[in-house]
């Protein structure tokens, strides 16, 4: 290398004779050039000289007894090309001079004109400078194309490619072949988070570039060594020399050992945490300039990308195929495992069946304990199916609490499998999911089908079993196995649905109103909004024919629109035309409930109009206001201070904790039906109906008496302080029409009471009957 312009000159002189060796360091001298010199007169010396002393510029007599000038060249063409050499000869001729030019030599210069000796040196040192920086220079521009080039490919990789190994692998031969460097090896951290796996690595040495691979696996697993580092801190390691680092030890022995001297280890993220990294090495020290890093940068960056494309890409898939609550596959995943087992097994005629299992109250679970509660029992019952079947691959999870299994079908007739079935549900049922103290059964149902007999084909099988599990459902049976009539009723719900949503369209669907009493004075002191449907084929249609198939299909939240906004109308409407003050309750569905615009909604629909005597109250489940119910609770509290009063419908069916209903935006509690109709004779049911209203009156709370028919059952509501009453007798629900009528007659009172004795002040009120339509 060409000494810069502050450093002593390495002057190399080979020259048998002393007196002219030292002529020419005189020249040096007399010029006041620094410089160092060693002269010698052999081979050997000439070779080792080279190798030690590194000279700027060798300074060659041409012509000596043991030692040729030309040979001192070829010496030196071949160990240290880019030193210039200079002859310095009294004996070279004309023809001499040319060929050693053309040999390689720099210049020549005569024994007798030795002044020209200085410029010669400096020309020629100055000469080889500029073919050392111009070599550099082509040097770092190839070294750049090659990584460009990797670059390049890398960028088309990442677009294609969907494995994560597959484009760290691709990315490290890329490296190699297109990119130049000598190893390369990618890294990440296994799914534990402790060690560290090479996932990939090339090089041009294979045994080198696995011991590399071992090292670095091993020193990672310890916390140590530049990988570790990266994955840590997310910052690129860049060395551009490995004799200048210190304290890696055995690290430091290996890259040596492998003839590597300068590396870089890149840290690729994604979603801005190290997910991998991608070490590279060169064998020469200095070579990564700023640009090359530069580079690397874009590359890392791109790799990021690509690891990002590919980990999202798996968990879309992942998501598509399999439910991410419990690992087990999706209908899809499920039904195309169901063909390829029924194919395999054709032809040794070997039957089977596909059972799908419903967990059994999962939505009350869910009201009753929380969402998260509900998640944890389908991880449960996942747990337990898959210890009870072995095969994985024949287990599916459809969402909900609905599980399939696919099975092999026992010998004998496909009658003999209808006695199977209550075996069946029985091993399907798992033990109690313990939380928090709490044991909360599991109950569930099954429907099945069987192959060839009942379906042709693993799609139509799977859709027999859902209809057979359906049956199920609806008979309150433990399980059933598919037969053809099920499928006409499957049939005949789907055509409900879509009667309802034309019913929708159509305007078909009715409110009807019944008063809630006040039990002491029975002044109507609000109403509850009920839903009917109005059908043109079979007139009016109770709730109980088609609000399961609303809910299940989704229409709940159109049709629950629809209801907010004609009570709205027809509260306005009554208090426009002087009705005396009344609030009415409608029932909103949690689905409904959920929409983030439900609560903006609701409030638009009462308007202007509403105050504390008028308006719209609301009617909830009691599972809706669980732990895990926030953001429907905020809603509820929202609301509430707008004059909007809480109700929660049939309390007592659930398991609502004290200290929970404390803190709820409630205001009513309203008992079931079922305990009111227990309430004369049944002790118990008069025990829970008590104590309801004792609590709600310890929580300033009003209760309110479902589906109350009798005198007697009134008499009891008395005696226990309950607040209001609603049922048939009283009222019976009415039109919006007939209901305004009714009220407008009384003047706001219904059914005076035989006793208590009632209030002077309402003594002279007269009292109204309703119409006592069939029930």
């Amino acid at each position: 290398m060409p000494p810069s312009p502050d450093q002593p000159v390495r002057l190399l002189v080979i020259e048998d004779v002393p007196a002219d060796a030292e002529r020419m360091l005189h020249q040096f001298h007399r010029a006041g050039v620094p410089f160092q010199a060693r002269c010698i007169d052999t081979p050997e010396a000439l070779a080792g000289a080279l190798a030690d002393f590194a000279p700027h510029v060798v300074l060659s007599d041409y012509t000596m007894p043991a030692f040729d000038g030309m040979a001192a060249l070829a010496i030196c063409r071949e160990r240290a090309p880019g030193v210039p050499f200079v002859f310095v000869s009294g004996t070279i001729g004309e023809e001499r001079a040319v060929a050693a030019l053309q040999a390689g030599a720099a210049d020549y210069v005569l024994k007798e004109n030795l002044q020209r000796l200085v410029p010669a040196a400096q020309r020629a040192i100055a000469e080889a400078r500029a073919r050392a920086e111009r070599a550099a220079q082509q040097a770092q521009i190839a070294r750049l194309n090659r990584v460009l080039r990797m670059l390049k490919g890398v960028n088309e990789m990442v677009m294609r490619c969907r494995d994560r190994v597959e484009l760290l692998s691709e990315t490290c031969r890329l490296a190699i072949s297109l990119g130049g460097y000598a190893m390369a090896v990618a890294a990440a951290r296994t799914t534990e988070g402790a060690a560290i796996k090479a996932v990939a690595a090339n090089g041009l040495d294979e045994a080198k570039t696995a011991g590399l691979r071992t090292y670095l696996e091993e020193a990672g697993s310890h916390g140590a060594a530049v990988l570790a580092s990266v994955l840590r801190s997310g910052e690129p390691w860049i060395c551009n020399d490995l004799a200048a680092l210190d304290g890696t030890g055995r690290f430091d022995a290996l890259m040596m050992h492998t003839g590597l001297r300068a590396f870089v280890v890149l840290p690729l993220l994604v979603d801005g945490v190290p997910a991998a990294a991608l070490m590279l090495t060169a064998r020469d020290p200095g070579v990564l300039a700023a640009e090359e890093l530069d580079m690397l940068r874009d590359l890392a960056h791109s790799l990021s990308f690509g690891l990002q494309y590919v980990q999202r890409d798996a968990h879309v898939r992942f998501l598509a195929n399999f439910h991410p609550q419990t690992g087990l596959a999706r209908r899809a995943l499920f039904c195309s495992r169901v063909r390829e087992l029924l194919a395999r097994t054709q032809a040794e005629e070997v039957g089977h069946a596909v059972a799908v299992i419903d967990v059994r109250g999962l939505c009350a679970i869910n009201d009753t304990y929380g969402r998260s509660t509900g998640d944890q029992l389908l991880r449960h019952v996942a747990e337990a199916l898959k210890r009870q079947y072995r095969h994985v691959d024949h287990l599916g999870h459809f969402g909900g609490g609905t599980f399939a299994v696919v099975l092999e079908k026992p010998s004998g007739s496909a009658h003999a499998w209808q006695a199977i079935i209550p075996q069946l549900a029985s091993d399907a049922v798992v033990e109690p999911l313990v939380l928090q103290g709490r044991r909360i059964p599991v109950a569930v149902r099954v429907g099945c089908a069987l192959h060839p007999h009942d379906a042709g084909d693993a799609t139509e099988l799977v859709q027999h079993a859902e209809t057979a599990l359906l049956f199920a459902r609806a008979e309150g049976a433990p399980g059933a196995r598919f037969n053809p009539a099920m499928k006409r009723r499957s049939v005949g719900n789907l055509e409900l649905e879509h009667r309802l949503r034309f019913a929708l369209e159509r305007n078909e669907f009715e409110l009807h109103y019944q008063p809630k009493v006040n039990v002491v004075t029975r002044r109507v002191q609000g109403a509850e909004a009920l839903l009917r449907w109005r059908s043109p084929e079979e007139g009016l249609v109770m709730p109980e024919n088609f609000l399961p198939v609303l809910e299940s299909s989704g229409l709940i939240v159109d049709v629950g629109h629809w209801v907010v906004r004609k009570a709205a109308l027809d509260c306005a409407r009554w208090k426009r035309d002087g009705l005396p003050p009344v609030r009415v309750a409608v029932n909103i569905a949690p689905a409904h409930l959920r929409l983030p615009a439900f609560e903006n909604d609701f409030m638009a629909e009462v308007g202007d109009w509403g105050n504390r005597y008028w308006g719209l109250d609301i009617e909830i489940t009691e599972g809706m206001l669980q732990e895990d119910s926030g953001a429907e609770i905020r809603k509820l509290e929202r609301l509430r201070m707008q004059g909007v009063r809480i109700s929660i419908d049939d309390f007592g069916t659930g398991y609502s904790s004290l200290s929970r209903l404390a803190e709820l935006p409630v205001d009513t509690l309203k008992i079931d039906r079922r305990f009111i109709s227990q309430i004369v004779r049944n002790p118990t049911g008069a025990t829970v109906v008590k104590t309801v209203v004792s609590l709600a009156r310890a929580f300033n709370m009003t209760s309110v008496a479902e589906g109350v028919e009798q005198q007697e059952q009134l008499d009891q509501l008395w005696h226990v302080g309950c607040d209001q009453s609603q049922g048939y007798l009283h009222c019976p629900p009415l039109p919006a029409d007939q209901f305004f009528e009714v009220v407008r007659k009384g003047r706001g009172v219904l059914m005076q009471p035989p006793e208590p004795e009632p209030d002077p002040d309402e003594a002279g009120e007269a009292a109204t009957g309703c119409p006592a339509p069939a029930r």
